[in-house]
């Protein structure tokens, strides 16, 4: 066997094996589709953590003529140690690789010491065709545990339970289309169980897995932390508008503040191995362009127009001078779901403005020569929520799940303390009072927020997962 966990995913096709690769070696590259025979060669998947290898599994295409290979293997009367030998002479047979070309790719990994994952979907009675399929795996001789993916609620789940009892090892419960850790790890602890020499490696995989989750956690806060100072406190020369916008600096404006939404989601999708997913759009939120100023869509994601202002207040936040243009927003893919504020001469009680009321330009002096920051009190909330909700789905996301992400939260969800604290800061970074102190309980803050969102979600898996 390999110093590392090997196993060949295998079954009847149609019935879930790519996706729970995809989800356990967290890769959404794997291709996944619910026609039958998506899956037609062997495919290897690796899984590492900082560059080392900890499990590889190979995609099979899946049984095709079951029963035909074991009448095959059967033509000859043998004990169950000379099982195995079997199963070789099959793989050595002259015209079988064009006649059992799928039994004889996913068989030829397992003679080479792979483990067995075998996958049903339990939706129907066990045939002929499982049945053999499940005793040409036990010929083998190798280490297999069986997996029921639960496609359909409504499925033959003691039936099956009964009956992939007799043939392997251990059988599971698992869903790649909603697990999260701590389902995955159950599933880690039971393939541990299967030979002795796997069980260390996966123990530890197991454990490793944890840890990374802690050590991403931090560094993820840090990187939201840099990134909601830099979109707060963001300002672009005039100079370098693109003609095409010369008559247009709060658009150029939006356009970098999105971008840079943009590029930190793509990034953590991409370091998370979900670099296919993609946001939902959500119509009702599409501005056109004689709205794009309207902050009434800020409210979407921020405070209500009454709790922002009282929130405002309990901040400390002083009425100021006319304020620099600024306008903001973060459509990446969701469309402009928040337009901007141009001129004010209330600073952070701007939001005392009827919502949808258009503020117009105003012309900025020879000193002034950018636009921004956003001086609006609800753009701060609006970047965190954002950024916080989308980091939150994206960390639960099953990598098996084909669907557009969406983002449904609000800076009103927060405790009112927090939406304070957060003008706070807003209020020091954009008056240059920002301290590196502030910085790390910025960092620290966002530790929390994630924590606690996380743990609830994780807590009610980890008490429907299988543990040792």
């Amino acid at each position: 066997m390999n110093n590392y966990p090997h196993f060949c995913v295998v079954g009847h096709p149609n019935q879930g094996k790519s996706s729970i690769v995809s989800t356990l070696v967290e890769n959404d590259s794997v291709q996944i589709g619910t026609e039958s025979g998506t899956t037609q060669s062997n495919e290897r998947f690796e899984f590492r953590i900082n560059e080392q290898l900890l499990l590889a599994l190979t995609d099979t295409p899946g049984f095709q003529r079951s029963r035909q290979v074991l009448a095959w293997l059967q033509q000859e009367e043998v004990s169950p140690a000379q099982r195995p030998d079997r199963v070789r002479a099959f793989l050595a047979e002259p015209g079988h690789t064009e006649r059992f070309p799928d039994e004889v790719q996913l068989l030829e990994p397992i003679m080479a010491g792979a483990g067995i994952l075998y996958i049903t979907d339990a939706a129907s009675e066990p045939t002929a065709a499982d049945e053999a399929e499940m005793e040409i795996l036990r010929w083998t001789g190798q280490p297999r545990m069986a997996v029921i993916n639960p496609i359909n609620p409504d499925s033959t789940h003691q039936q099956w339970q009964t009956t992939l009892n007799q043939f392997f090892q251990w059988v599971r419960t698992f869903n790649p289309m909603t697990a999260t850790l701590p389902a995955r790890q159950a599933l880690l602890r039971a393939m541990a169980e299967l030979t002795s020499e796997w069980t260390r490696p996966l123990t530890q995989l197991s454990q490793q897995l944890a840890e990374r989750d802690q050590q991403r956690l931090e560094e993820v806060s840090r990187e939201l932390a840099n990134y909601w100072c830099e979109q707060v406190n963001r300002r672009e020369p005039l100079s370098r508008l693109p003609p095409l916008l010369s008559d247009s600096p709060e658009n150029y404006l939006q356009q970098r503040l999105d971008k840079a939404e943009a590029q930190l989601f793509h990034q953590l999708a991409k370091d998370w191995g979900h670099g296919h997913t993609q946001l939902a759009l959500n119509s009702t939120w599409d501005l056109d362009s004689d709205n794009l100023m309207n902050t009434e869509n800020w409210y979407l994601w921020g405070l209500k127009q009454k709790d922002l202002l009282l929130v405002s207040g309990a901040a400390g936040v002083a009425a100021g001078s006319l304020i620099d243009l600024g306008v903001g927003g973060s459509s990446f893919m969701l469309g402009a779901i928040s337009g901007g504020l141009i001129g004010s001469t209330s600073g952070w009680w701007a939001s005392k403005q009827l919502p949808g009321k258009r503020l117009g330009w105003i012309p900025l002096a020879g000193k002034k020569g950018y636009v921004g920051p956003v001086r609006h009190p609800n753009f701060p909330l609006v970047v965190m929520a954002r950024a916080l909700t989308f980091t939150q789905r994206l960390w639960l996301r099953p990598h098996a799940q084909r669907t557009h992400l969406t983002l449904q939260a609000q800076a009103s969800d927060w405790p009112r303390q927090q939406q304070v604290k957060l003008l706070q800061w807003a209020k020091s970074l954009q008056q240059n009072k920002w301290k590196a102190r502030h910085q790390q309980q910025l960092s620290e803050w966002i530790s929390e927020q994630l924590r606690e969102r996380l743990k609830a979600a994780l807590h009610a898996e980890q008490k429907s997962s299988w543990r040792n």
